[in-house]
């Protein structure tokens, strides 16, 4: 399977956060790649946002889910909004927003970290929608020109083995302009992880 990083689920990575920082020798590949794109966002945050999300979900005590094959907790359970509300004084509502904002801003820098990981990305499927991916396609370099490919012959699969969806190597600068072309027609780019499991 593959990412595409089009839909982050922010309280999940954030009920990692720390797990992912104290367990950093035991981590597996898919985990590598949620904190690459957890602590490549979480700078962009003001640190007004980053501290109300520190004290939820990082600061917590409360682990969950032991892997008993690595002797550690994946994740922590975040303090609960109204200890937290009333821990600083506010109301319930008041806190819930400033949380709310701060996880939508981290959601905006996460899509946006990952977009830039996509596309650093040296072999890539190409998919229409979360099920159609391309089979195969016909990527030709027009002869007259080093700036020009010609895309033709598209073939769609369902995508549910990896046998049945072409890769694209990023590499080869023909594939690579063919690539941005077909994205222009509304292919998306999901980034291929022979060993790692779907995020």
């Amino acid at each position: 399977m593959g990412r595409d990083y089009r839909d982050i689920r922010v309280q999940y990575y954030l009920r990692h956060w720390r797990c992912l920082e104290e367990n950093r020798d035991k981590l597996r590949p898919y985990e590598i790649e949620q904190g690459k794109l957890l602590f490549n966002s979480l700078p962009k945050l003001s640190k007004d946002e980053l501290k109300i999300l520190k004290e939820k979900y990082y600061d917590s005590e409360n682990v969950s889910s032991y892997d008993s094959n690595r002797g550690i907790y994946n994740s922590r359970i975040p303090i609960n909004d109204q200890v937290r509300a009333d821990q600083l004084n506010l109301e319930l509502s008041d806190y819930r927003k400033q949380r709310q904002m701060a996880e939508f801003e981290l959601e905006k820098h996460m899509l946006e970290v990952g977009k830039l990981i996509i596309k650093s990305e040296e072999k890539i499927y190409l998919k229409i929608n979360h099920f159609l991916y391309i089979k195969s396609v016909d990527i030709q370099a027009v002869a007259y020109s080093d700036y020009y490919v010609t895309v033709s012959d598209i073939v769609l699969t369902h995508g549910v083995a990896c046998d049945d969806k072409q890769v694209f190597d990023m590499t080869n600068e023909v594939i690579k302009k063919g690539v941005e072309r077909l994205e222009g027609y509304g292919f998306i780019r999901e980034a291929v992880d022979s060993e790692l499991d779907y995020l």
